[in-house]
This record gives C-alpha cells, structure tokens and sequence, in this order.
C-alpha cells in the first residue's frame, strides 16, 4: 500500500477557521476524487461532499472512512471556499495527505529497468501526464529532482489518472551526483533532447537504461548533458522543432518497450 505521511492539519484555514481557498492539497471533481478513492483511500485526510449529494458519493465516504480519514458534510458555499476560483467541484473534494517518496537508495537496489528521471518539470499536469505514461509502458519506478522540479502534488494526480498509485517515485538532490551513482549500480544514462543526432530508434536498449527528460522550455541542462553516456532525439517530420515533455517521453519508453519486447 502507498504510504502517506499524516499532518495534524491539512487544511489552510480562512478568516474564521473556514477552509481556504484553493488549497495545494485539494483534489475535487466526481472523476478525479473517485479515482483517488478507489486508487488509494489512505491518502486521503478529509472527503467533503455536499449536503444533499451523501448517496451519491456514500461508496466513497465508506472507503474513505475505512482507510482513517474523515468524511465532511459541507454545507452551502464551503466547497467553493476550499476548490480554486470558478472550479467546477462538482459536490466533493478530498483534502490529501502529503506524499511519502519511496527510498532512492532502495529503488536502485531493487534496480528497476529503466529509470525515468525527471529534472526540471514544473508544470504538474505534464508531471501527471508523464506518470500516466510511464506507467502505461510498464514502467514501475520514477525519480524526480528536488530542486526545479514538481512533486507529486494533487494536480499532478489528477492528471495521471490515478497511475501514480502503481509507481515507485523517489527524489532526488544534486542530480549529477545521482546519475554518477546510478552509473555505478549498471545503468547507461540517456538524456532526451531535440536535435540531438542519434535517434532514439537507433538507441541499444538492451543496456540497463536510465532516461532524462528535462524542463518545459529549457530541456536538458549542461550538466545532465555532460553526464548522460548518450543523447537521443526524436526525429520530426513536420514543421514544430520538438515534443511536450510528457509526449517525448511516451514515444522514447514505447520505442524502448517495444524494441525489447521484438528482441525477446
């Protein structure tokens, strides 16, 4: 089962102690907190559901419940309180328990084949995004760099569509240290960057493979550059330069997937 650190208050707290706005740790909507529910019940600390919609979401309270949380009755206007400006919560919310990242040491120890190290994504819903992909592949673990980069926050679960439940995710500090360290355990260090010459279907995956991806706008850094033992692009056959990250990283883990699979 996920683990997930408790706080004794999650919740930002207004004027006169109602629930703030737009709190980091809110998920809301029908869809998003239904998958949360049934994906990991634990992570959540309280479910809001709006008076008069208690049958609707009564599976949900009752998971919820059973896992330790708390189930809230919110009455007129407390949703909109607590969901961002204009969000459509439709009657329910989960505030979430902070995320607790699997060991990184114990991740390589296990050495899961390949890694996916994200360094530089800041934008939660691309996080997301790639998750959802990363799982779809196959693939079970992800590290994420800690300085410059997005955690696994509610927006960046909302938009895996509840992968992030089947992945082990680790952080990491100076990430080129990491990626020495990784090199020392195996593992072949490729960097995922436009205009590189060697195309990631020409790339020997029969290595244990460790893949980079980097920022939004700025891609792969110098340093990560320096260190990777290759550097792949994905050739483009029409009039835009490159990829969104998360799409970049779909097409190198199913290019990579499927060459394994054929090579049997």
């Amino acid at each position: 089962m996920r683990r997930f650190r408790h706080r004794p208050s999650v919740q930002r707290e207004g004027p006169r102690g109602e629930p703030g706005r737009g709190g980091p740790n809110v998920v809301f909507g029908a869809e998003p907190v239904s998958e949360l529910v049934l994906a990991a019940p634990d992570s959540i600390e309280a479910l809001h559901v709006r008076a008069g919609d208690e049958r609707r979401f009564s599976d949900a309270a009752e998971r919820v419940r059973a896992a330790g949380g708390r189930v809230v009755i919110a009455r007129e206007g407390e949703l909109e309180r607590l969901v961002d400006r204009d969000a459509r919560h439709q009657g329910v919310a989960a505030i979430v328990r902070e995320y607790q990242y699997a060991d990184l040491e114990d991740v390589v120890r296990d050495a899961p084949d390949p890694i996916v190290l994200v360094d530089g994504v800041t934008d939660p819903r691309n996080l997301g995004a790639l998750l959802r992909s990363a799982d779809g592949a196959g693939i079970g673990a992800l590290v994420l760099a800690r300085d410059r980069t997005v955690g696994v926050t509610p927006a960046a679960v909302k938009s895996s569509a509840g992968a992030w439940v089947h992945l082990r995710i680790a952080r990491c500090g100076n990430v080129a240290r990491t990626l020495q360290m990784l090199k020392q355990a195996g593992y072949w260090i490729v960097a995922l960057a436009p205009g590189a010459e060697l195309s990631v279907y020409e790339l020997d995956t029969a290595r244990k493979l460790v893949i980079v991806v980097g920022s939004e706008g700025e891609g792969i850094r110098p340093i990560v550059r320096k260190a990777a033992d290759f550097v792949v692009s994905i050739p483009m056959r029409g009039k835009v330069a490159s990829l969104n990250v998360a799409v970049a990283a779909a097409v190198a883990l199913f290019e990579i997937v499927r060459r394994r699979e054929r090579a049997g």
